[in-house]
């Protein structure tokens, strides 16, 4: 039985009896919200069903519940400051965080890349649409982030899906793609993140960010796409807990209460980095490979690596 709030969700097997055999009467019976159901008393093995579904004939159920933090979503601050100079920024408070209940969201397939156009496109000319035809292979994506990218217009092209998905030009070489017939664009912006130290100086980093309505649920996203600072691991001039600080409060201030915030990027920061671990404290990693990451308000249901490209 979970005795104490789940500051992160939390699984227990639990008799069905007492509970009419739900889970959602089971977590809110100690103030907390159910985020997903299984038959079954082995943690992680169960068959899924919905929270609000009782289990029939079973003697125990898999719940997993979390304290419902809808009104801890406006950003709280706490008193330690981080960083200098114009990066200098509260951290955000320790029992402050985006965990949301996810019980029927909208399903929404996402993609972070890199495309070093640099190279891809300045020494290889495209290298004959590589990475449309890997776009195009393994859509389609209902949001799009990239980064070191000039042009989301040939990236939309190369992709062959013109048809489908426009796209959103951010600064410094951010850019957002989305599929136009099921997502309306709210409102958009960005903001300064992070600064390179001198040693791999390139600028200031910035985080893009466009809250997206759902066309068919009304539902809203709001989704945040960055390029951290160099060098790796380091944050950069403001450091990493500055940096996933502003990241964090982009996050928060730029949304809605009840909104899905989802964050992809070339981090430039592996899992174990001080960046990472800052969002990790306040949102769920969905999916990492070396430094780059995606997090999410809601817990992912699946996620890969896709290549080079």
């Amino acid at each position: 039985h979970v005795a104490a709030p789940c500051e992160a969700p939390c699984e227990a097997a639990v008799a069905t009896e007492p509970y009419g055999g739900r889970c959602d009467t089971y977590c809110e019976s100690f103030g907390h919200v159910c985020m997903a159901a299984a038959a079954g008393s082995e943690c992680g093995a169960g068959t899924d069903a919905a929270c609000e579904s009782p289990f029939v004939g079973a003697a125990e159920m898999l719940c997993t519940c979390h304290r419902d933090t809808s009104d801890d979503e406006v950003w709280r601050p706490s008193s330690v400051r981080v960083g200098s100079g114009w990066c200098e920024t509260p951290k955000p408070a320790d029992d402050w965080s985006l965990f949301r209940t996810c019980g029927s969201e909208i399903p929404v397939r996402v993609l972070s890349y890199n495309l070093f156009w640099w190279n891809l496109f300045g020494v290889r000319g495209g290298n004959d649409r590589s990475a449309g035809r890997l776009i195009e292979s393994t859509g389609p994506f209902d949001l799009m982030g990239f980064q070191e990218c000039d042009s989301v217009w040939r990236v939309i092209s190369d992709a062959y899906i013109t048809e489908t998905h426009t796209g959103l030009q951010g600064p410094r070489g951010l850019a957002v793609a989305y599929a136009k017939d099921t997502w309306t664009v709210v409102s958009q912006g960005s903001r300064d993140a992070g600064e390179d130290r001198p040693e791999q100086y390139y600028g200031r980093r910035s985080v893009q960010w466009v809250r997206f309505q759902h066309k068919a649920s009304g539902k809203h996203v709001l989704f945040l796409n960055h390029h951290g600072p160099l060098p790796v691991n380091t944050g950069g001039v403001c450091g990493g807990e500055a940096t996933g600080s502003h990241l964090l409060r982009a996050a928060s201030e730029n949304s809605k209460a009840g909104d899905l915030r989802i964050f992809v990027g070339d981090v430039n920061a592996d899992a174990n980095s001080a960046t990472q671990q800052l969002m990790l404290r306040h949102m769920f990693r969905a999916k990492f490979d070396w430094v780059d990451a995606i997090f999410a308000s809601c817990p992912a249901e699946a996620g890969r690596v896709l290549g080079t490209g």
